[in-house]
C-alpha cells in the first residue's frame, strides 16, 4: 500500500501542488483545508506524515502538531511556513516536528524531506514493535508473559485500556491481565465482546474494529454495545491453527485517536508475535518439567549407589540381629549391647534411606512455589545430597552454611536451582587438567537477603560467553547438555524474588551468586 501524507494549508492552490507532486511519486494523499478538518481525517487514514501550513484559521500549525503527536505519536510533521521567525522553529521543533520548509519551497528538497520522514516513520514503527516483541519473547516465565503483552501492546498501539483473555483449561475465557480499565462494567464489557468472538471463531476468523460509523454484525449494533460516545475498539482473535488460545482487546475512548485501517493492520502483526510468546512460553513450562525430570535421569545413578549403601548396611544388621534373636530362643548368650547397636545401626541406615527418597520427592514436584518459609538450608543439603556422587568423584566439596536462614517458597524448586549448579560446577572441574577440584557452597546474610555462593575451581568461563549462560538452549557441553539448567534456575531464583549472578576468570574457576529475599530478623 502506498505511504499516506496528509496535507493541510488553508490555501487551495498550495494543497493541490502538494498533492499533484507527491501523487508523481507514488504516495495516496489526504487534504484538509484547516486543523480542525484535519483532526477529522487523521481520524480515517492514520497517516504516516503530516505537511502542515503554520498559519491556518481555527487552529494553527504548531496546535495540530501537538494534537498529532497526542494521537499518533509515530507519525511525523513536516511544517511548511512562510514566515521563518526563529522562535517558532524552535517551538516546531520541541514539539516533535520533523523538519520545518520555508515556502516557497524547493520541489527537490521537499521531496527528499519527505522520503527521510517516511523513513523515519517506518523505522519508528518497526522499532516499537521490535522492542514490544523482545519484552514478549525475554519474558519465558509464563506467569508473567501476560503482563508483558497487555503493555507492550498498550505501548505500541497507543490504547487507554488492554485486555488479554485466555482459553482456561474448562474452555472458559478469563482475564490473564488487563490494564487501564475504568470501570469493572468496562472490563465486564470487554470480556463480553472477547466472548462473542470466540464464539463466531469456527465460521470468522477475522478480527473486530469497531468505531463510530464502523459495526460488526457478530457483536451487533454499535449503539447497543455501551461503548461511549466517539469510543474504538479492536477485538483480535489469538489461534495458532484450529487451537484458540484468546483474545486481545485494545480500547481508545476518544474520538480524535480511533483505532482504524492501519491500526487494525499494526494489530495483526503484534497478535502473531504474541502467539509465538504464549506458545513459546508453553514449551517452556513443558521443557521446564523436562529438565527437571533431566536432572532427576542425570543423578540417578549416583542416587541408585547412595541407596544401594544404605541398603546394604541395613541388610547386614538385620541379618546379625536375626542370628542373635535365634541364639536367644536356642537360650545361648547374647551381648545385649550388640544387638541394641546393630537395631540403631538399622534404623540409621533407613533414615539415611528416607533422607534420599524425601530429597529426590522433593525435586520432583511442581506445586506452587509461593509457600511459607523453610529453611534454606534444607534445600541445600538436600541438592548436597542429591550431587553427592556427582561432586564427590570429581571434587572435594565444603559447605559453610549460616544458620537462621529463612526463605519464602517451596524446598524442591530451590533444591534443583542448587543441583544445577553443583552438577554444573562437577562437570566443569572434569573438564579441567585432570587434578582434583574443590567445591564450595557458602551462605550469609546480608541485610533481608540470604546469599549464597556455589564456587568451584574448574577452567572457567571465557568473558565472551558470560552473558549467554543464563540464554535457553545455549549450553557450553555441546551434545550433552540441553542449555536449559541454568535458564530454569534463573526463572525460579526470580520467582522468589531473588536475583542469580555469575563471575568467572579462565584459568581461575567460577562462582555463581543466588541472593532470595531472607525472613527479617525483627520477625524471627
Amino acid at each position: 500500500m502506498p505511504e499516506q501524507i496528509l496535507v493541510v494549508d488553508d490555501e487551495r492552490d498550495m494543497r493541490l501542488l502538494l498533492r499533484y507532486q507527491l501523487e508523481q511519486e507514488g504516495y495516496a494523499i489526504s487534504e484538509a483545508s484547516d486543523g480542525k478538518a484535519a483532526l477529522r481525517v487523521l481520524r480515517e487514514c492514520s497517516p504516516g506524515l503530516v505537511i502542515t501550513d503554520v498559519r491556518m484559521p481555527f487552529m494553527s500549525g504548531l496546535e495540530l502538531l501537538h494534537e498529532v503527536k497526542q494521537a499518533l505519536p509515530a507519525t511525523e510533521v513536516i511544517v511548511a511556513t512562510g514566515y521563518a521567525e526563529v522562535e517558532t522553529a524552535i517551538e516546531c521543533m520541541r514539539a516533535g516536528a520533523f523538519d520545518l520548509i520555508r515556502k516557497p519551497f524547493d520541489i527537490h528538497e521537499m521531496y527528499s524531506c519527505v522520503a527521510r520522514a517516511l523513513d523515519r516513520y517506518r523505522l519508528n514503527v518497526s522499532t516499537d514493535l521490535v522492542r514490544a516483541s523482545q519484552a514478549f519473547f525475554s519474558t519465558n516465565e509464563l506467569e508473567r508473559l501476560p503482563q508483558a503483552i497487555v503493555e507492550g501492546s498498550q505501548s505500541l498501539l497507543a490504547a487507554d485500556a488492554v485486555v488479554l483473555l485466555m482459553l482456561d483449561v474448562q474452555g472458559r475465557l478469563q482475564v490473564a491481565h488487563e490494564r487501564g480499565v475504568a470501570s469493572e462494567a468496562e472490563g465486564y464489557l470487554l470480556r463480553e465482546l472477547g466472548e462473542k468472538v470466540v464464539q463466531a471463531l469456527s465460521i470468522d476468523r477475522t478480527p473486530a474494529l469497531v468505531a463510530p460509523g464502523l459495526e460488526d454484525r457478530r457483536l451487533g449494533p454499535n449503539r447497543e454495545l455501551g461503548l461511549g460516545m466517539g469510543a474504538s475498539l479492536i477485538l483480535y482473535p489469538l489461534a495458532v491453527g484450529e487451537r484458540v488460545l484468546g483474545v486481545l482487546g485494545l480500547l481508545r475512548r476518544e474520538s480524535a485517536r480511533m483505532f482504524g485501517k492501519k491500526d487494525l493492520d499494526r494489530t495483526a502483526v503484534l497478535s502473531s508475535h504474541i502467539v509465538l510468546a504464549l506458545e513459546n512460553g508453553r514449551l517452556a513450562c513443558q521443557l521446564a518439567a523436562s529438565e527437571r525430570l533431566a536432572t532427576l535421569g542425570q543423578v540417578a545413578a549416583g542416587i541408585g549407589h547412595e541407596i544401594n549403601n544404605p541398603a546394604a548396611y541395613v541388610l547386614s544388621n538385620l541379618g546379625f540381629i536375626r542370628d542373635q534373636l535365634a541364639a536367644l530362643r536356642r537360650g545361648a548368650q547374647v551381648d545385649l549391647d550388640e544387638l541394641e547397636q546393630a537395631v540403631l545401626d538399622a534404623r540409621e541406615g533407613a533414615h539415611r534411606i528416607s533422607d534420599i527418597v524425601r530429597d529426590m520427592r522433593s525435586l520432583a514436584r511442581t506445586d506452587d512455589e509461593d509457600g511459607g518459609w523453610f529453611d534454606l538450608n534444607e534445600a541445600i543439603r538436600s541438592a548436597l545430597r542429591i550431587a553427592r556422587i556427582e561432586t564427590t568423584q570429581r571434587a572435594d566439596v565444603q559447605a559453610q552454611l549460616a544458620e537462621g536462614l529463612l526463605v519464602r517458597g517451596s524446598p524442591g524448586p530451590v533444591s534443583q536451582v542448587f543441583v544445577n549448579l553443583l552438577v554444573n560446577a562437577a562437570q566443569a572441574i572434569a573438564e579441567g587438567a585432570g587434578r582434583r577440584g574443590e567445591i564450595r557452597v557458602t551462605t550469609r546474610r546480608e541485610a533481608d537477603l540470604a546469599v549464597i555462593e556455589v564456587s568451584d575451581t574448574g577452567p572457567g568461563i571465557p568473558s565472551e560467553l558470560l552473558p549467554r549462560l543464563f540464554q535457553p538452549f545455549f549450553t557450553t557441553k555441546g551434545s550433552t547438555g540441553t542449555g536449559l539448567g541454568l535458564s530454569i534456575s534463573r526463572n525460579i531464583v526470580r520467582r522468589l524474588g531473588g536475583e542469580i549472578a555469575v563471575r568467572s576468570v579462565p584459568g581461575d574457576g567460577t562462582v555463581f551468586t543466588v541472593s532470595l529475599p531472607a525472613r527479617p530478623l525483627a520477625e524471627g
